[in-house]
């Protein structure tokens, strides 16, 4: 968030106090079960997360990842379809 490639977003300032915000509201979850269940390897470890955690979705614009929708019951959505289903 400090990098200068972001200033085209937002000031350094505002980063920062979203920063802030974003760690305050942040949870912490261990991931103990490995998931290969995705064509992209690296991809796995959004899953494992997601089923660690119990997500209601899973919001993402990976294109590896959107092809697995629902993953495990989980709802994989894009950000723009999230942002309007009304169940979130």
């Amino acid at each position: 968030m400090s990098r200068r490639k972001f200033d085209r977003y937002l000031e350094g300032s505002e980063r920062t106090v979203f920063a802030e915000l974003y760690r305050q509201h942040s949870l912490l979850h261990q991931v103990t079960q490995a998931v290969s269940d995705c064509r992209d390897s690296k991809d796995n470890k959004f899953l494992a997360l997601a089923l660690a955690c119990a997500a209601d979705v899973i919001v993402a614009s990976d294109n590896d990842l959107l092809v697995m929708n629902p993953y495990r019951s989980i709802p994989i959505l894009t950000p723009a379809a999230f942002l309007d289903d009304q169940r979130f």
